[in-house]
């Protein structure tokens, strides 16, 4: 399955025997890089708005006890920083935000420069600048693009956005479809309470855009400065269909545990010990929703190397009251949690 947060991590039997015995991975498996925390969109959801340097959300009300995480990325620096990746045994890297990806100026330079490296490459980006030529780059040289769509008329983009920029984004999917190559494409639609009556138009829209698959996931509503707790009662959840199709990647369970949230339903992140993330000034974070809070800070990696990071805080960590609603993790954790914590008898027995 491409998107498969519960079971995926059940691949990676070494980073699993790592963290029963030692509580830590060697390398994380996946490593989120932002390139650039400028946006030229401004979705009227986004989780990473006061990271923004420039761009419609810049000047976004911050965490308290923010840390800057930079603008751009320093070529140079992201070069060593690649290297040591790979030595480390990272396996691949993410492109995200942040802001958006695609508007570092050198983005075609580092593409080229980690698929030399060997470490696969995947991409989160909303779309608008993907022009024929990058789309035959992307399509030869990544695993994944994803592409943050979210509404299906220009309208509903304009309002949710706050850019008149639909079909920009429209072209860049089609782009990517036309380009040759294995590089696997991606749709995202966002649905809140008011777009999710619109889900067939917007599967409609999906099929005649013709990428590999859609997705359907929550916008998640929460207070910057108490992230684990709902902003808002996701009531419109209870409307939703049931949705059987091969093309489209819709787990209702998602959307049920974001109505029905009490917490999360375990005490230690493993999820931390396999994927991380690096901001555009070279600062680590043990949680890609925690760019930029002070307790989420790792390290420096324009000071410290990678591996001397890694090997002093890679450790999992505890779940605080800065761990946000439905967070990237909680899918998976549950199932690390059962798989590390579990006290089941008579193993020799199945």
């Amino acid at each position: 399955m491409i998107i498969d947060p519960k079971h995926k991590v059940l691949y990676h039997i070494n980073s699993l025997f790592d963290l029963k015995v030692k509580g830590k991975t060697n390398a994380p498996v996946n490593v989120e890089i932002d390139l650039s925390n400028r946006c030229s969109h401004g979705c009227s959801w986004c989780h990473f708005a006061y990271t923004h340097t420039k761009g419609l959300l810049a000047g976004s009300d911050k965490p308290e006890g923010y840390i800057d995480t930079g603008d751009l990325f320093d070529f140079e620096l992201l070069k060593q920083v690649l290297n040591q990746l790979r030595t480390a045994g990272v396996k691949s890297v993410t492109w995200t935000g942040g802001g958006e990806p695609t508007l570092h100026p050198m983005f075609k330079e580092i593409i080229e420069f980690t698929s030399d490296l060997g470490l696969d490459q995947g991409m989160y980006t909303h779309g608008g600048h993907v022009t024929k030529e990058l789309a035959a780059l992307l399509k030869q040289k990544l695993i994944f693009v994803y592409v943050s769509l979210d509404e299906c008329t220009a309208e509903d983009f304009k309002q949710s956005k706050g850019v008149n920029r639909f079909k920009n984004v429209l072209e860049g999917i089609v782009n990517l479809g036309d380009a040759e190559g294995t590089c696997t494409v991606g749709v995202g639609f966002l649905l809140h309470e008011y777009n999710y009556t619109k889900i067939n138009e917007m599967i409609e829209l999906g099929r005649a855009l013709q990428p590999d698959y859609i997705q359907f996931r929550p916008v998640i509503d929460y207070d910057l400065n108490n992230p684990s707790k709902l902003k808002v009662q996701p009531s419109w959840i209870t409307e939703l269909p049931e949705i059987q199709d091969e093309f489209i990647i819709y787990d209702k369970s998602r959307f049920e545990y974001y109505l029905s949230w009490q917490g999360h339903d375990y005490q230690t992140c493993h999820w931390s010990s396999m994927q991380t993330v690096i901001t555009p000034n070279g600062k680590m974070w043990r949680c890609v929703n925690k760019r930029g809070f002070p307790d989420a800070l790792m390290g420096d990696l324009s000071q410290q190397s990678f591996r001397e990071i890694w090997d002093t805080v890679g450790y999992s960590c505890q779940v605080n009251d800065q761990c946000r609603v439905m967070c990237r993790g909680h899918l998976a954790n549950q199932t690390l949690d059962k798989v590390l914590n579990a006290k089941t008898e008579h193993i020799n027995f199945i």
